[in-house]
């Protein structure tokens, strides 16, 4: 029941769900395990899950023609993940996500998660706040990288997410800022230098 816990805190920071509908709600969600390198969603494939990560970490990432990665994004504990552009436009996803230590995660079919809109306000509430804290990481992502240089965009995402420099590969969050690794090992041994 922990588990459940650990989602019920987290959805309910956008909105208050009451008792007989999250007990609805927990009756259609799965238990979900993915060994590290499993995938969530395969480039390719029609994505029709919402996962709500209770351990581990996933990346989510493009593959262009010449097989390079890029990631997008990374999905901590507490964090959904889902290929949402594909289950919005109903089209294959563009991209890949990849547990990247083992996860554990609970589950449910996005049609399922639907029909919750029908039941009650807290849902349609809990949808557009989902969406609006979506909206908000995607656009500053974009901002950063408008007006943002590599270290600065280095130092908001440890800010943000301190556990990055801990448990993802540099060459990853590399990736992630748009820089190659010894790019990012350059920026690292710098600050570095700069506390000492």
């Amino acid at each position: 029941m922990v588990k459940y816990e650990l989602l019920y805190n987290a959805l309910k920071k956008w909105s208050d769900i009451p008792s007989s509908e999250w007990n609805a709600f927990m009756q259609v969600l799965k238990e979900r395990r993915l060994n590290k390198g499993d995938f969530f969603l395969e480039r390719g494939q029609m994505a029709h899950e919402i996962g709500f990560i209770v351990t581990g970490y996933c990346r989510q990432f493009f593959v262009n023609e010449g097989d390079q990665e890029f990631n997008h994004n990374f999905n901590f504990e507490n964090d959904l993940v889902a290929g949402y552009q594909s289950i919005l436009e109903g089209r294959p996803s563009q991209y890949a996500i990849q547990a990247m230590e083992d996860c554990e995660l609970l589950v449910m079919d996005y049609r399922e998660f639907e029909t919750f809109y029908d039941r009650h306000p807290c849902w349609e509430r809990l949808g557009r706040k989902a969406a609006e804290w979506n909206y908000l990481i995607k656009i500053q992502r974009e901002t950063a990288f408008l007006i943002r240089d590599a270290r600065q965009r280095y130092c908001d995402v440890v800010a943000t997410l301190p556990e990055i420099p801990r448990r993802v590969p540099q060459y990853h969050i590399a990736s992630y800022l748009g820089i190659t690794a010894s790019a990012l090992n350059r920026i690292i041994k710098k600050m570095e230098k700069e506390k000492a």
